[in-house]
């Protein structure tokens, strides 16, 4: 009976054994499967570069004709000559209308002759001057006639020279406002006429940029009508004086228009780049932020990540500049930051 329980005894001591080093060895696999695991870090890594950053202020923009003007009915007359059509291009000095002049032509020929008579007269006094003195009062008062003739006759000339209407620069004509034919008062618009071969834009940036902004940066446009296709200019004049109540500048560019797709009166989306520099560059998504502090993981030589600290400069949507802390070539893990910690083995997905 005794032996009977000595070996029960020993039977229960070997169970008891037998079961510690199982719980023993399936600690041991847990274990490896979590070191396993974090060793299998997947992230996604990119190269630190050096790349060109710009910065941009984005603004509302309103299309100006580079030059437009209204071409106008100087006097009241019937129009005789319309050479209209719309959105036709015309060159400088081209005749785009003419009101009858049948009035203004006689009023020059009458006046030419009397100051043509006028002038023999004076030249018959001149010869008399110099034999008798009392010639001189009459030799005067000739010479104010000649003089109101003068001007007269320059004021008709003008006048009847208003009444042919002429392209004062090359451009593209409006939609016509009156008929050949019709009796035309003074003032009354046949139609317009514009430069849309350079376009200006017209737009407001804060006050805050002012020291930033100057003549010959560049800008860009687009417009809903055109989609993405981005319009290239540059700045062209800044005003001198800031509106007092939105603390605002206005600024105008000018762009190539060539194709004339952009038209006087558009709303155009501006982007005038205020600085283009090289700087080192990486994504915002590899920055781990801790209070007032940035950092980054570095990756080494056995893909094995280390926590540092870095200091940034400007923002642009999705880049930061770094401006110091790490170098050109230096890969970090832009992907899956919050999963990291320093020592632990990744494993890169991309690049």
């Amino acid at each position: 009976m005794a032996q009977l329980h000595s070996r029960l005894i020993w039977f229960i001591l070997l169970a008891m054994l037998f079961f510690v080093g199982f719980l023993y060895w399936q600690t041991q696999q847990t274990n490896g499967t979590n070191r396993s695991r974090v060793a299998d870090v997947a992230v996604k890594t990119a190269k630190v570069e050096s790349l060109a950053m710009s910065r941009e202020v984005s603004a509302l923009g309103t299309g100006i004709a580079n030059n437009s003007i209204q071409l106008i009915a100087p006097s009241s007359e019937f129009l005789i000559e319309l050479n209209v059509s719309e959105g036709k291009k015309v060159e400088q000095g081209e005749v785009i209308a003419r009101l009858n002049n049948v009035q203004q032509r006689a009023r020059v020929a009458e006046l030419d002759a009397v100051l043509m008579e006028q002038s023999r007269q004076l030249d018959r006094l001149k010869n008399l001057a110099t034999t008798q003195a009392a010639a001189q009062s009459l030799l005067d008062e000739q010479q104010s006639k000649v003089n109101s003739t003068k001007a007269q006759l320059d004021i008709a000339r003008q006048q009847l020279t208003e009444m042919t209407i002429k392209a004062p620069f090359t451009g593209h004509l409006g939609l016509r406002q009156v008929s050949q034919g019709a009796y035309v008062s003074g003032g009354t618009v046949i139609t317009t006429l514009d430069d849309m071969q350079q376009l200006r834009v017209a737009f407001s940036i804060a006050e805050r940029y002012l020291a930033e902004v100057a003549v010959g940066m560049p800008i860009s446009v687009t417009n809903v009508a055109y989609g993405n296709i981005k319009f290239q200019g540059k700045v062209s004049a800044i005003d001198t004086r800031l509106d007092p109540i939105t603390r605002s500048v206005t600024i105008h560019g000018i762009i190539d228009n060539e194709s004339l797709q952009l038209r006087p009166g558009m709303l155009l989306n501006v982007q005038l780049q205020l600085e283009n520099r090289e700087v080192l560059r990486i994504s915002e998504k590899a920055l781990l932020p801790q209070q007032n502090r940035q950092y980054v993981f570095i990756v080494d030589s056995e893909n094995k990540v280390q926590q540092k600290e870095i200091e940034v400069g400007q923002r642009i949507p999705g880049w930061v500049e770094v401006i110091s802390g790490l170098r050109e070539g230096d890969e970090i893990v832009i992907e899956g930051v919050q999963k990291l910690r320093t020592g632990v083995t990744i494993s890169k997905v991309g690049g």
